[in-house]
């Protein structure tokens, strides 16, 4: 199973500004971190790059379009025997990644932040599984979970 895990805005869709993150909810880092406990992700190179480092709980595969495409990186992981493999952006990424994913791990953040990275418009074959209502300073947000039908 191919998922994507992404945080981005509701009306806009927003997943990111000048190369970070425009917001700061903890509790969407500690999803993250929750759902990718010992899996492959595969993350794009500049994605990589905002985090700044290795991340201990999980098997990083990052994408360059100098290095390896994301169909080798899919390879690669699927290679290793994981039943989920989890892609985490960027926005490239993303919209490569689309068309091979079963399934969508998705916070929905009910604010307006400027950006110039976004996350793609999903077709009528997404349907909603799991929706829960969240707040954090001030900050209203969905955990979404989407499945293609």
């Amino acid at each position: 199973m191919i998922s994507l895990l992404v945080a981005y805005t509701k009306n806009k869709r927003v997943i990111g500004a000048q190369g970070k993150i425009p917001w700061k909810l903890s509790s969407e880092r500690n999803r993250f971190k929750q759902i990718c406990a010992g899996k492959y992700v595969i993350m794009g190179r500049k994605s990589y790059e905002e985090i700044g480092k290795p991340l201990p709980y999980c098997k990083l595969v990052v994408v360059s379009s100098k290095t390896q495409s994301l169909e080798d990186a899919i390879n690669y992981c699927k290679s290793q025997n994981q039943e989920e493999i989890l892609i985490a952006g960027g926005g490239t990424i993303y919209e490569q990644a689309l068309p091979y994913a079963d399934k969508i791990y998705a916070t929905e953040i009910d604010a307006d932040f400027d950006g110039d990275v976004f996350f793609p418009q999903l077709g009528p074959e997404w349907v909603v599984n799991i929706d829960e209502t969240h707040e954090e300073n001030g900050i209203v947000y969905k955990y979404i979970t989407f499945t293609r039908t």
